[in-house]
């Protein structure tokens, strides 16, 4: 079975993520040159076809006559009885039969535009109609094997063409000037080629293929590279869990050897002094860390626990070789280590340090190295220690600080602001986001909670404490939006995020949670809501916005049993105005039409732009006669506020008030049919419901 190297993990997924983008590239090219051929021969295709319903109509009428000219002589190969007639008024005319036609028109046509047509025919009776070879070819293809049409890209020559052509059958009426050569009707005797310049749509074909390469190509690397993260976290997952089970292999294993070792020192109990210094072994050697002895003066040991082969690899012997500790010690750490370690002895001081090893297979492994000097005559003799593998610890404590590092570093690069509070003591610690959040400098925030409430805006404050004080007395998680005074002038929204930390007794002890500042979030929010329910023009509500507060309107009133009117009015004449004046006097009247309502209606009224010059009023809690009061007031008003220059505009009002059977839907259509009964009573008035019929 074929295994791939542990350093080659990405090569299969991303082989076959390479694989699979190929794939879709080519086929994508493949469909691209295939709709690029399409559009190419439909182009020749339809050149063609004006090309022949010309011709059929030349046919059909027999030919034509025109006047002869040095662009238009008699068609010599036309053998014809009064092919050349003369006019009563003495002007010579020539017959221009369909090929003589054809061939005119090609003429015109390649001056104009470029596009060459060629009629042509393997027995062409002008030899300007002789088929060059890639006519030839296709003329053999129409006669022998009943193609239909053929087209072709061309790169030949000093530019590409698109090439078109397809054959001409013999009709009835083109015997007439065949019969010498014995068609039959129904006969290819010839075709017509189509040859289009390409440079344009070969350059816009190929820019379309890079672009797909481009694409493709991106979409590769982006997907790649977020493959090639995954899996790279994905193998130091499985390592990370390979390490941890050979530990805990290799913890069994010697756990195990010292329950051997401890029981055959058991049954050899007739030899004491044997067994005692055998146990001492076999405690030393399943100890988790190197307990070994050595010269004060030179360094050389004297005695390595077992510990040292399955921590370093080197055997046991190697130890004994005088400077073998000084050589396998870190390069950075070669010098200071052994000096700091002499430095001590001489002083007979018991001490610790931590410095790094070599292991036999290359690896750099931590040691706490504990130290005792044995000391005789006041002279160091000996050292005693036990060397402890605290590499996991050192690379534990660094992954902390890395970590720690990208916190801060991500959490300044969204703005967001860590906090912590102690409500025991009242205690608040920022870091230096929060102070640019609150606009305010370490020196003049003294970290009491009761100083972070000074900064809050005074109407937040209530909701703020009592958010905090729920999720102290909860335990849940506390999350809100404030706004704060920075600076003392500028009003800012923050979003606000904390969790508590249980101590003993699962006592709340500090709450830790991070700040963003959201004003231009809540800025957006509220211009959005205000674009959704405004019309731009005339700045009232617009026609959702009213349906939404016509229903719930309704809703409450039936809820509470409350009266409710709504008014429908239309400006007068609105169309007479836009065709005197123009539509920016339009929405001029219009845009001060409302606002001359919007000042007249009570505050609780709604004014809305219902649409064109239609507007509505909803008047919660009021009746049918105040209802018409106020319509009444809003016809006064405008009566009193011309728009220059189209002088004063009045309304016709619908007014009604809401029933028992009425939905919003029957309402409104009340309302429309009483403000439509306004104008053809004359226009310029209210018509109310309750008006008598």
């Amino acid at each position: 079975m074929l295994r791939i190297p542990d350093r080659f993990y990405w090569v299969l997924p991303l082989g076959a993520w390479t694989l699979l983008i190929l794939l879709s590239l080519g086929l994508t090219l493949q469909q691209s040159q295939n709709a690029a051929f399409a559009t190419a021969r439909q182009q020749g295709r339809d050149i063609f076809h004006m090309i022949e319903a010309m011709r059929l109509w030349n046919s059909r009428a027999g030919g034509v006559f025109v006047r002869q000219s040095e662009s238009t002589p008699p068609n010599k190969y036309l053998e014809l009885p009064e092919r050349d007639p003369v006019t009563t008024s003495g002007i010579h005319l020539t017959t221009v039969n369909p090929a003589y036609m054809t061939r005119q028109m090609a003429g015109v046509i390649e001056s104009e535009s470029g596009i060459r047509i060629h009629i042509t025919s393997l027995r062409p009776i002008n030899p300007g109609n002789v088929a060059d070879p890639w006519e030839a070819q296709a003329l053999l293809a129409f006669e022998k094997a009943g193609e239909k049409e053929r087209s072709e890209i061309l790169h030949a020559g000093t530019e590409p063409l698109i090439r078109y052509m397809a054959p001409l059958f013999v009709r009835k009426e083109c015997l007439d000037c065949h019969q010498q050569q014995h068609y039959k009707i129904g006969d290819v005797r010839g075709g017509i080629s189509v040859s289009i310049p390409a440079a344009d749509f070969v350059t816009r074909v190929d820019a379309s293929r890079r672009q797909l390469v481009i694409t493709h190509v991106g979409v590769w690397a982006l997907v790649a590279l977020m493959l090639l993260i995954y899996l790279r976290q994905y193998r130091l997952q499985w390592k990370n869990l390979k390490n941890l089970t050979a530990t805990l292999e290799d913890r069994v294993r010697e756990r195990t050897a010292r329950l051997e070792e401890e029981s055959a020192a058991h049954r050899a109990s007739e030899q004491a002094a044997r067994e005692h210094h055998q146990r001492f072994l076999d405690l030393v050697n399943t100890t988790d860390g190197i307990v070994w002895e050595a010269d004060a003066r030179t360094f050389v040991f004297s005695f390595v626990s077992r510990k040292a082969e399955s921590l370093l690899g080197y055997p046991v012997e190697d130890w004994q070789t005088p400077g073998f500790w000084v050589a396998h010690l870190h390069p950075e750490d070669r010098e200071w280590a052994p000096q700091y370690c002499a430095s001590c002895t001489g002083r007979l001081e018991p001490h610790r340090f931590e410095y790094r090893f070599i292991a036999r297979d290359g690896r750099v492994v931590w040691l706490e190295d504990i130290v005792t000097v044995v000391a005789e005559d006041g002279e160091p003799r000996l050292l005693r220690g036990l060397m402890v593998d605290i590499t996991a610890r050192r690379e534990a404590e660094l992954e902390v600080r890395h970590l720690t590092q990208r916190l801060t570093l991500a959490t300044r690069a969204a703005h967001i602001g860590i906090w912590e509070y102690e409500p025991h003591s009242g205690k608040v610690v920022w870091d230096s986001t929060m102070h640019e959040l609150f606009g305010v400098s370490p020196d003049e925030f003294s970290g009491r909670f009761e100083d972070v409430l000074t900064l809050v805006l005074p109407e937040d404050v209530p909701h703020l404490t009592k958010l905090v004080d729920e999720a102290l007395r909860t335990g849940g998680d506390f999350v809100t939006t404030f706004r704060i005074l920075r600076h003392g002038t500028e009003i800012r929204h923050l979003d606000a995020q904390a969790v508590l930390v249980p101590g003993n007794g699962h006592q709340p002890v500090r709450m830790i949670g991070v700040n963003r500042d959201v004003t231009e979030r809540k800025r957006n929010e509220q211009e959005l809501l205000r674009l959704a329910t405004t019309d731009v023009l005339t700045g009232c509500y617009n026609r959702g916005y009213l349906q939404r507060m016509l229903e719930l309107e309704i809703e409450r009133a039936r809820r509470h049993g409350d009266v409710l009117s709504l008014l429908m009015y239309d400006l007068d004449h609105f169309k007479t105005i836009n065709d005197t004046w123009g539509h920016g006097v339009g929405d001029a009247v219009l845009a001060q039409g409302a606002a001359v309502v919007r000042e007249t209606i009570r505050r609780t009224d709604t004014l809305a732009r219902w649409g064109g010059e239609e507007f509505m009023v909803l008047c919660p809690r009021t009746s049918a006669s105040e209802a018409k009061v106020l319509g009444e007031r809003v016809q006064q008003a405008l009566r009193e506020h011309p728009t220059p220059p189209a002088g004063v505009v009045t309304a016709s009002i619908g007014v009604v008030t809401l029933r028992p059977e009425d939905d919003a839907d029957t309402l409104l259509k009340r309302a429309d049919d009483l403000m439509y009964c306004a104008k053809e009573a004359g226009r310029d008035r209210v018509c109310c419901d309750t008006d008598p019929a």
